[in-house]
């Protein structure tokens, strides 16, 4: 009977140390050195702002006007440039997009595509493996291909797609508001 107690006791001081480790998705401050609400100025050197004047966009009248009503109400995306924050878990990502509003960065956008990789569905699970051991256990899974993490503020969603591979980190409280204004246009 001691022996069980003994076993029962260690057991449950190892979860209890795995349940302190693991980090509140409201309380991170950086995912990468990406921090939510840190201003333009601290990045803008290694951006290119989308202003919805670019070659793709002559083609594509709707997301040219999708991205001029975004700027009229103060929000910007940018791609970044850099070479160290497109970096996840050790694995680089070609595709890095921010997106601010007032001059806070409130949105995070990694997209990793399928040519990068021989088995992407793996890359996948080693990112839900390697959030989950951060966060703990996904608030919500859509169809086995999407893991979200939600907070009371902050949101982390980790998808699957046809080999491609998007994580996206947002201020779900901006977003709301962006999409308000979005809407009263």
């Amino acid at each position: 009977m001691i022996f069980k107690k003994l076993i029962l006791s260690i057991v449950l001081l190892f979860l209890g140390n795995l349940l302190l480790a693991q980090e509140s998705i409201d309380q991170v401050k950086s995912i990468n050195g990406l921090e939510l609400s840190s201003s333009l100025q601290s990045l803008k050197s290694d951006l290119q702002l989308i202003t919805g004047n670019e070659t793709i966009f002559q083609n594509h009248d709707y997301l040219a006007r999708h991205v001029k009503r975004n700027l009229e109400i103060g929000v910007l995306e940018g791609i970044y440039l850099g070479h160290t924050l497109n970096i996840v878990n050790g694995i680089e990502s070609p595709d890095l997009r921010v997106t601010y509003f007032a001059d806070s960065l409130f949105k995070c956008r990694w997209t990793f595509d399928k040519q990068g990789f021989p088995n992407p569905k793996e890359v996948f699970k080693n990112f839900i493996s390697y959030f989950s051991n951060k966060f703990g256990p996904a608030t919500e899974t859509q169809f086995g291909d999407t893991f979200i993490w939600k907070g009371e503020v902050n949101r982390l969603m980790v998808n699957y797609y046809e080999g491609t591979i998007q994580i996206e980190w947002r201020d779900d409280t901006v977003e709301t508001k962006t999409k308000g204004l979005f809407k009263a246009q």
